[in-house]
């Protein structure tokens, strides 16, 4: 799966909140999802009623068997919606035979009753999984989970019949004969041959909208429930999250160092501004004093006489003195003085240093600029871990990795083939991959280097590589011994220079 195309938050959910974002996508796609629904079984239900006019019951009995059959159709329009473009009713239908073709008999049969079939169906139709494969992955994926798949189906289930009766009730009290006649609420349900034709119809119809209404949120919630569950077990959050980490890195890099250069030339602004605010507080203070002190109030002298003990043994008292403002120590004004013009000094030389660290980051990690020209291009020695040197591998590169195939080690050969076929894109055909670059950007980069076959080649052994290594799931004998076989063709020699 290519999680970075997912159109879904991934984060661990309790199993509450993954039913909840199941509905939530079953209203986001509701267009695309209940116009392929009901392409498939309208005509359908009208075939059944057609080919069984008289055995009403039977039909919907059958109906109500194949669900697992119609499921598909509701999984496969959410599935390619939350990992691509929500399909059409055309592509929907194109893509039938290959949602139906794990899985469906046992789906029918044995696993008919199961009542978390909502949550096994994705490992059937989406992974592939049969027989004793998908009953050991559905173990795997039950822990802690199947209680509330089986919750959700008795849920869904009630929901249906309620809205069944309740339209059958509705339109019971539509009519005159109903109520006179003394019948029930839901006479109108009545499915034997004496009913009228139109009335076994509505009765059937009915029944299809119910159905038609409820089972697509049904598949929607159980599909979310098995995300969360593979959110859990295979940490897709944490793996998407180091993803964009690593594609936004340089930039958010580039980010930072711009805006600590901001920060540091706001700071060296506003001391110098609040120096001179200072400044011009002083002389607007001392101006406003002096004026003060001109008043009549303040000229005005006046003697006063009063007795005073001179005798001894007591502590002669002092006059009181005049408090008169006094001029600032010219100590303290210079060490201020020093203190500001350090702090300036400070400020700008951390303003050159962060210019030329965004400078250096950005010829460093965004090739913004170049002085001199461009370096030459020069081959990693390793990629994904994988050594790329031309000494590190084989003479006979697909010779050895045909013997890995026959002996089994099917993820060996296919991790000797992707690292012999790096190794000769960077350097016979100077394909440019660097630390850090994901399978898609490789892919990317072949496509737009080497198109044609070598890109198509290189494209099919990714994926079997990426299954092999990440999901555990090796290649068929034959797929593996044909990537092996082809191998020579793309890349027969190193071009080492």
């Amino acid at each position: 799966m290519e999680l970075e195309s997912i159109a879904v938050v991934l984060r661990p959910r309790t199993p509450w909140e993954a039913l909840d974002l199941g509905f939530a996508m079953a209203r986001q796609w509701w267009q695309p999802l209940y116009a392929a629904w009901l392409a498939v079984y309208l005509p359908a239900a009208i075939v059944l009623h057609l080919a069984l006019p008289d055995n009403l019951l039977l039909v919907l009995f059958l109906l109500w068997w194949l669900k697992p059959l119609f499921d598909r159709v509701a999984l496969h329009v959410l599935s390619t919606s939350v990992f691509g473009e929500p399909p059409t009713v055309r592509q929907t239908l194109r893509a039938l035979r290959h949602a139906m073709a794990t899985g469906l008999l046992a789906s029918l049969t044995l696993y008919r009753l199961d009542a978390a079939r909502s949550f096994n169906l994705p490992v059937w139709q989406l992974e592939r999984q049969s027989g004793g494969a998908a009953r050991a992955r559905g173990k795997a994926l039950h822990k802690r989970t199947r209680s509330y798949a089986v919750a959700l189906t008795v849920i869904c289930f009630l929901f249906e019949l309620t809205m069944w009766l309740s339209l059958a009730g509705t339109l019971n009290l539509l009519i005159p004969q109903a109520l006179d006649s003394g019948a029930g609420p839901f006479s109108f349900l009545e499915m034997g041959l004496e009913a009228p034709w139109w009335q076994q119809w509505m009765n059937y119809l009915l029944y299809v909208a119910a159905v038609s209404l409820i089972e697509p949120v049904y598949v929607a919630a159980g599909f979310a429930l098995y995300l969360n569950r593979r959110t859990l077990l295979e940490a897709w959050d944490i793996e998407l999250g180091l993803r964009r980490l690593a594609q936004r890195r340089a930039p958010a890099a580039l980010a930072a160092a711009l805006m600590a250069c901001g920060i540091a030339l706001t700071f060296a602004l506003a001391l110098a501004q609040s120096q001179a605010a200072l400044a011009q507080e002083d002389k607007s203070a001392r101006r406003e004093i002096a004026e003060t002190l001109k008043g009549p109030e303040f000229n005005e002298y006046r003697t006063e006489k009063s007795w005073r003990y001179t005798g001894s043994g007591l502590t002669e008292d002092k006059p009181s003195e005049k408090k008169t403002s006094e001029q600032p120590n010219p100590f303290w004004v210079n060490l201020g003085n020093s203190l500001a013009g350090l702090s300036r000094i400070i400020a700008w030389v951390m303003v050159a240093a962060l210019v030329i660290a965004a400078v250096w980051f950005a010829s460093r990690y965004l090739g913004m600029l170049s002085f001199g020209g461009n370096a030459a291009y020069r081959p990693p020695p390793a990629l994904f871990g994988m050594d790329l040197r031309p000494q590190s591998l084989p003479a006979d590169v697909a010779g050895a990795a045909l013997e890995l195939v026959r002996q089994g080690q099917f993820a060996a050969a296919l991790s000797l083939l992707y690292r012999a076929s790096l190794s000769v894109l960077t350097r016979r055909d100077h394909v440019e991959l660097r630390q850090g670059d994901t399978e898609g950007d490789c892919e990317r980069a072949v496509s737009a280097k080497s198109p044609g076959a070598t890109a198509a080649y290189f494209a099919k052994l990714v994926r079997a590589w990426q299954s092999a290594a990440y999901a555990g799931k090796p290649p068929d004998a034959a797929l593996a011994e044909g990537l092996c076989r082809e191998w020579p063709v793309h890349f027969a020699g190193t071009g080492e220079h």
